[in-house]
């Protein structure tokens, strides 16, 4: 794949070159433009992923001493796929901590629900959300 947004291919269906063109004489190309990427355009979040999220920065303001400059922290909801399990208002944070030679890192999985209560694992929310009887999950 060429780095631009444009491919050059032979009707023939060999690529063109310049040795291939003076051997076979002049070939006509075609030229095929390949679709340009959208810009990256912000998603809506519901109001109450929202207010979710206040309250996790709030707390995360109040710890602010004790974290990492390094540290790259991302929040998700259920409209993002790797997430659609989460309910309404349930927030997934990953922070990427690097470390190592190399810059290899390791990314830590957080869970927060409306109140800003945080949990550690898919496992624990899961048997939260079965607990508060949200949602009854069949072995």
């Amino acid at each position: 794949m060429a780095s631009s947004s444009t491919v050059m291919k032979a009707e023939n269906g060999q690529s063109s070159s310049s040795s291939s063109s003076k051997k076979r004489g002049r070939q006509a190309t075609t030229i095929l433009t390949l679709p340009q990427p959208r810009p990256h355009q912000p998603k809506e979040r519901s109001p109450l992923t929202l207010a979710t999220l206040q309250v996790i920065k709030e707390r995360a303001e109040k710890r602010a001493k004790r974290t990492s400059l390094a540290v790259s922290v991302r929040h998700f909801d259920n409209t993002d796929i790797n997430y659609d399990w989460l309910l309404p208002g349930w927030v997934a944070e990953e922070r990427y901590v690097p470390s190592g030679r190399k810059g290899l890192g390791r990314i830590y999985k957080y869970y927060y629900d409306p109140t800003g209560h945080m949990y550690y694992s898919k496992r624990e929310v899961l048997f939260a959300w079965r607990k508060m009887n949200i949602i009854c999950l069949d072995p």
